[in-house]
């Protein structure tokens, strides 16, 4: 909330280990990073200490594609460009235009096939004139972020998708490091390099626009003392410009 954005999480330091893993590269799904929400109007006491420890915390709110509310394409644009910037990597389709996170519902299945995606595209040609060959490696990333296993469907899970590669792979691409030998030979030395390179951090921070701060809802955990309830406050009331917002007290009664 001070920084006006929302965390972005590689799939490689999720919950869930398989959503990384794909059954043709290894786990290049670590370059999907996902904010991940939930459409369950009832608040959920399994949720409530998984994902606050068990301590203290709140359940945030907020109206459906808010990353774009209030910007517009060109705002867009130059943000991502910056988060990018700042993260050292280039961060690629899904984030065509409007150019903010595409918002997704996660879909539960016992499907191997979908749990563990085939992502590889490598395309062979030989011209028929001079006997010459090419090749072109792409990563299919659409479907990346997209499966879980049953296991986890109360969670009924949506979430913000982008995919971010680092810019050390391009860096090597305009260098010409990749021209230096056979087709092949060639598509494999990218292959290695990308599944090798890290990122400065497995998070991302994207930013959004403070307008929305006026559709939020905040719903405090039943394990929150009175204290965690002020806190709540005093960073609404430093970090935003709300000066008439409402905090729903939990139903749940839990035992510490």
């Amino acid at each position: 909330m001070k920084n006006k954005t929302f965390r972005f999480s590689s799939l490689g330091v999720v919950d869930d280990m398989e959503e990384s893993m794909t059954s043709d590269y290894e786990d290049i799904g670590k370059i999907c990073f996902v904010s991940c929400w939930t459409d369950l109007e009832q608040e959920s006491v399994e949720m409530w200490r998984t994902y606050t420890g068990g301590v203290n915390g709140v359940r945030i709110g907020l109206p459906r594609n808010f990353f774009s509310a209030g910007l517009n394409e060109n705002e867009m644009f130059n943000i991502r460009l910056e988060v990018g910037n700042i993260n050292d990597v280039f961060i690629s389709p899904p984030l065509l235009p409007p150019n903010c996170p595409d918002l997704i519902p996660v879909t539960y299945t016992q499907d191997d096939y979908l749990i563990n995606l085939s992502v590889v595209k490598i395309d062979n040609d030989v011209c028929e004139k001079c006997g010459s060959t090419t090749s072109n490696f792409n990563l299919d990333t659409k479907y990346l972020g997209r499966f879980k296993r049953d296991y986890w469907s109360g969670q009924s899970e949506w979430r913000y998708r982008l995919i971010a590669v680092p810019q050390e792979y391009y860096r090597n691409n305009q260098s010409g490091k990749y021209l230096k030998g056979m087709p092949e030979e060639m598509v494999e030395l990218m292959k290695s390099d990308l599944i090798d390179m890290s990122f400065n951090n497995d998070y991302i921070d994207f930013p959004f626009n403070e307008n929305i701060f006026e559709e939020m809802e905040i719903l405090l955990s039943p394990l929150n003392s009175k204290k965690d309830n002020d806190t709540v406050k005093y960073i609404l009331e430093k970090y935003t410009s709300l000066t008439d917002f409402k905090l729903k007290s939990s139903k749940l009664k839990i035992r510490k």
